[in-house]
């Protein structure tokens, strides 16, 4: 009988030691879906578009709606920067965009989630747009296929495949780099540039689904130069529409069917449940009044501003957590949280040692409804000023560069324009708005309540002093996305 209880104690033991834990199981899948100035009120979800998006609305329907997020940076390089750091771009130096490698010095030090997941053991790739290593669309010359410093394999991605630029055309042949055997090889495009991209994202999923994998799938769309497939422009119902506005509401069409060959893909796989997939945008939408590089016709209401705005349209996002029996569906959070907090979402998803300094926080419990209330505290922008076609000439006491200030802390958010970093042109004072009552942001009330501006302004500077002074770039004020 001893012999027995011990036999039976010592298979206990041995089948305890043999039980998964936590960090033996298989991670889930991760899925970055990252569309490139697409406005705020150009989806369904958020907004009343005349633009069918039927599968980003299954998305948003099927997982949950974050109606208060914002982008790190109203501007491509310092968004992306933050979304895939976790950090406040602030915390680089960087606070436009910005293309040298002296400019980015602190950037290539940090550890990306890319690098934090192929630690992991997940297979990474970068699909569509980078933009953290240098601003050229056409070949380096060298073996980094029209990167200038660090580009992905460097930085956590294991596959890369698309644009080395900030734009480009979307045109079948237009030029592309891919890594491949250690090295950047340019091609054409066999395809209209966002299907080829949904193409390569399909393929990277059927090739890895054995595995755990991270794909950051980056579209470029729908930033401008507008191109938008005559068969999508077709399908675009509405008579009421500008020449213009209906080829940007083709490329967003575009993005939407590739969203939803992504997401087929991984159902057809039996993947959809293990996979949490997010769906934001880098910044608010290009507008009318932007750069004329820029201009693509976006719709940000009801918010104030478009991309390069420190107003509600140039950061405010629409932001999707999707992950079936995970992330409740049909649900809308409307606490405050931001892109930089997809790193310790995702990092903590798979289990994966997650840095210590990181600004963001895991928004799975908020998601649930485990958590209440704001992701955070206080949010901070710190941009710098780019001229408008329309904007009024700066006098002589303008400061160059200029920046825009914001601070938001639950209803309250402040704003300060044109001023030196140190925000000492005490000539434009700090603008004060109740987002919960005006988010349009029209009404200053800043004299009706000195207080809560004298307490923003403090939090925002007592922010500013813990980040460093702008890297150098010379070619930061005029670079193009």
């Amino acid at each position: 009988m001893a012999r027995f209880v011990f036999m039976m104690a010592a298979l206990i033991v041995l089948l305890a030691g043999t039980q998964p834990t936590v960090a033996d199981e298989r991670p889930p899948n991760l899925v970055i879906i990252l569309t490139d100035d697409m406005g705020y009120a150009d989806l369904r979800a958020f907004g009343d578009s005349e633009i069918p998006t039927p599968h980003l609305d299954r998305l948003a329907g099927e997982g949950t709606r974050f109606t208060n997020a914002y982008t790190v940076a109203p501007i491509c390089v310092p968004s992306r920067m933050g979304l895939l750091s976790g950090k406040f771009p602030a915390r680089f130096g960087v606070f436009n965009n910005v293309y040298s490698l002296p400019s980015n010095e602190l950037w290539v030090q940090q550890t990306t989630l890319a690098d934090v997941l192929r630690k992991r053991g997940y297979r990474t790739a970068n699909i569509g747009k980078w933009h953290l290593s240098g601003n050229s669309s056409a070949d380096s010359g060298n073996e980094l296929g029209g990167f200038v410093f660090k580009p992905p394999h460097e930085r956590g991605f294991d596959e890369f495949v698309g644009i080395t630029g900030g734009m480009h055309d979307f045109w079948k042949g237009t030029g592309l780099a891919r890594f491949k055997d250690g090295r950047y090889e340019r091609f054409e495009s066999p395809d209209y540039l966002t299907d080829f991209f949904g193409t390569e994202a399909c393929d990277f999923i059927q090739r890895n689904k054995s595995q755990p994998f991270f794909l950051y799938l980056a579209f470029n769309a729908p930033h401008a130069p507008l191109h938008g497939l005559d068969e999508d422009q077709a399908a675009i119902e509405t008579s009421e529409i500008s020449p213009n506005r209906r080829k940007y509401a083709a490329m967003v069409r575009a993005i939407d069917r590739n969203v939803g060959r992504v997401m087929q893909t991984l159902h057809n796989l039996g993947l959809a449940e293990t996979t949490l997939t997010v769906f934001l945008n880098d910044n608010g939408g290009g507008g009318n009044n932007a750069a004329s590089h820029t201009r693509n016709t976006a719709i940000n209401r009801p918010y104030r501003g478009h991309k390069f705005d420190v107003w509600e349209g140039g950061i405010r996002i629409p932001f999707i957590l999707h992950w079936p029996n995970h992330v409740p569906a049909g649900r809308s959070c409307d606490g405050i949280v931001s892109s930089m907090d997809v790193f310790p979402t995702f990092a903590k998803a798979a289990a994966a040692e997650l840095p210590t300094d990181l600004d963001g926080v895991d928004l799975l419990p908020f998601a649930t409804a485990k958590q209440a209330g704001d992701a955070h505290e206080a949010l901070y922008w710190q941009q710098q000023v780019w001229s408008r076609p329309n904007e009024r000439k700066p006098g002589p006491n303008y400061p160059q560069p200029a920046y825009n200030l914001a601070i938001r802390s639950g209803r309250w958010k402040a704003v300060k324009q044109d001023q030196p970093f140190d925000g000492t042109n005490h000539g434009r004072a700090w603008e004060l708005y109740n987002l919960s009552r005006d988010p349009s942001e029209l009404n200053d009330i800043a004299s009706e309540f000195p207080e809560k501006a004298q307490q923003l302004s403090d939090a925002f500077f007592a922010w500013q002093k813990r980040m460093p002074k702008p890297m150098h770039d010379s070619k930061s004020s005029d670079a193009k996305k």
